[in-house]
């Protein structure tokens, strides 16, 4: 799995070099929409609300919520997050 993908799943923190993610809830919304509040810390500690598709900034970064499968099982799902642009060298 390439650090451009990482999974994460409930309760369980995820760390890279220069961020860590979790997730902390995922709920449906009145109007339907799957909703993910997602903590990122790399600075600064920031908590993301986001659907699937949705790009959030990480630092210099930005990603993706970019897929939630098995979800709403309380156990089997997985949140899938994608960098879609890295910062600056």
């Amino acid at each position: 799995m390439s650090a451009d993908t990482i999974h994460l799943w409930h309760g369980i923190q995820k760390n890279l070099e220069n961020a860590s993610f979790s997730v902390n809830d995922i709920y449906r919304e009145s109007d339907a929409a799957v909703r993910v509040r997602l903590v990122t810390f790399a600075t600064e500690e920031q908590t993301h609300i986001l659907r699937i598709g949705e790009n959030f900034p990480v630092g210099d970064e930005t990603w993706q919520l970019a897929d939630l499968t098995g979800w709403p099982s309380e156990d089997d799902w997985t949140v899938v997050l994608r960098r879609v642009s890295a910062a600056p060298a």
